[in-house]
C-alpha cells in the first residue's frame, strides 16, 4: 500500500446546530444544501483549507424530525509527487468528500441518540462533471436526508 496523495492533517467543526421537531412526520426527508469554499496557503502551494457547510432544510410541504446546519473545516496537504496541474481537482473532489463523510457520521451519531429515527444521507460525488472545469461549484444541491 502507498500513502494517498491527499493527506488530511486535521479537521474540526465550526458550527453544529441541530433542531428537533416534535411535530415532525415519519418518513419525511430533509433537503440537503452543500456549500464549499477552498483556500490555498500563502507559503505552501500544496496546503489547502476547505470549508464545507451542510444545511438540513425542511421539505416545503412537510416537517421532518430534524433541521439544522453543520460546518466542517479540513486542512489538507498534497504530495509533492502529485502533478501540479491536477492539485486543485484532487483537493476539491477528495477533500470535500472526506469532510462530507465526517459530517454524515456526526449527524448520524447525534440523531441516533434522539427519540426519532436517526438521519443519514446518500453519498455525493464532488468530482467535476465537466472535464475542463478546474473547480466544482461552490453551491451543490444534494438529495434528501433520509430518516433511518
Amino acid at each position: 500500500m502507498n500513502p494517498a496523495p491527499l493527506q488530511l492533517e486535521r479537521h474540526f467543526f465550526t458550527k453544529v446546530a441541530l433542531d428537533s421537531h416534535p411535530d415532525g412526520q415519519p418518513g419525511v426527508a430533509n433537503i440537503l444544501q452543500c456549500e464549499m469554499e477552498m483556500g490555498q496557503a500563502a507559503d505552501n502551494d500544496r496546503r489547502f483549507q476547505i470549508t464545507l457547510r451542510l444545511k438540513l432544510l425542511p421539505d416545503p410541504e412537510k416537517q421532518p424530525f430534524y433541521t439544522g446546519e453543520i460546518h466542517a473545516v479540513g486542512i489538507f496537504l498534497v504530495a509533492e509527487t502529485w502533478p501540479a496541474n491536477e492539485v486543485n481537482r484532487l483537493v476539491e473532489a477528495n477533500g470535500t468528500t472526506l469532510l462530507y463523510g465526517a459530517i454524515r457520521e456526526l449527524l448520524l451519531n447525534l440523531t441516533s441518540r434522539g427519540p426519532w429515527p436517526s438521519v443519514g444521507f446518500t453519498s455525493l460525488s464532488f468530482v467535476p462533471t465537466n472535464k475542463e472545469a478546474d473547480f466544482v461549484p461552490e453551491h451543490q444541491e444534494a438529495g434528501p436526508a433520509v430518516p433511518r
